[in-house]
């Protein structure tokens, strides 16, 4: 009997405990960190870099969400992005020279730059964004999956994200180890689905989170200005089916932004799943595609 209580409050022991909240290192500044940028984790720390960019995690089961994100433009909204390099580039000095830290460059790193802002490596003025792995790797799968909350349509990356919650051995280099990891998903997926997509995902306002966006004073110590803006002019359009305005309306309205810039394509992948009119299974297009000229 006394075994079985000891054996049964090491169960609840573990139960209960995270082991995420055991190597959080939390900012100096504590939330004031993120700040000019709106986005926060939900520990209020910052998370692993391993865990934001490990999308051969993701691949071994979704080839073909994979090889659609790696020539998307998500892949490649970092220090990869040569015109987005030399604009952020420009930002940092410009804020080093000024006030001693790239602060001001937060504001652009919640959207473009999540593994190394959510790390802590995004604040060093050495920090090299060529040659670092980090800067190099884009808007990863974690990135966006690993978003819990929107806290509102401002956009300026006003979101909640946090370190996703894994069956054990996520992590492991060891083959056996990582292929128990993977019997446990395909033994119960529910929870991996649970934990990577949520109902929000599916939603217009996920999408303006990143895909709106004001310039703050707190970074041209001037006044609020409007920047790029496409999820109200979604909503103001014909396509959304809110405008009396429009001279275009598609034959259905579209309820969301991934009706369009996530077609579903045909796939094997794990996830992959039918679609009404199409044969065979398929997955939703990860590949983003839309009018930005630059990507050819």
């Amino acid at each position: 009997g006394l075994a079985a209580l000891a054996i049964g409050g090491i169960f609840l022991g573990f139960h209960w405990y995270d082991p995420r909240f055991l190597r959080t290192r939390r900012p100096q500044e504590g939330a004031r960190y993120f700040d000019p940028s709106l986005a926060r984790t939900a520990s209020g720390g910052f998370i692993p870099a391993q865990v934001l960019m490990d999308e051969h995690y993701c691949k071994d089961c979704h080839p073909d969400v994979h090889k659609q994100w790696a020539e998307s433009a998500h892949r490649f909204s970092s220090f990869n992005n040569p015109v987005y390099l030399a604009s952020v580039r420009e930002t940092r000095e410009f804020s080093l020279a000024r006030e001693g830290t790239v602060r001001r460059a937060r504001w652009c790193a919640g959207c473009h730059d999540p593994v190394p802002f959510f790390s802590g490596a995004f604040d060093d003025p050495n920090f090299d964004d060529v040659h670092d792995p980090l800067g190099q790797a884009g808007l990863t799968c974690t990135s966006c999956h690993g978003i819990v909350e929107v806290n509102s349509v401002r956009g300026n990356a006003d979101y909640v994200i946090e370190e996703p919650l894994h069956y054990p051995f996520a992590f492991s280099t060891n083959p056996v180890l990582r292929w128990i990891n993977h019997q446990l998903i395909l033994a119960k997926p529910e929870f991996h689905k649970r934990t990577f997509l949520k109902p929000f995902h599916r939603s217009a306002e996920f999408c303006s989170v990143c895909h709106k966006v004001h310039i703050p004073e707190a970074l041209n110590d001037y006044k609020f200005l409007r920047g790029q803006n496409h999820y109200d002019s979604f909503l103001l359009s014909g396509v959304s089916g809110h405008s009396l305005r429009s001279f275009y309306y598609p034959p259905v309205a579209k309820e969301n932004c991934a009706e369009c810039h996530m077609p579903p394509v045909a796939s094997q992948d794990f996830g992959a799943k039918a679609y009404p009119g199409l044969p065979g299974l398929a997955v939703k297009s990860h590949l983003f595609p839309a009018a930005n000229t630059a990507l050819p």
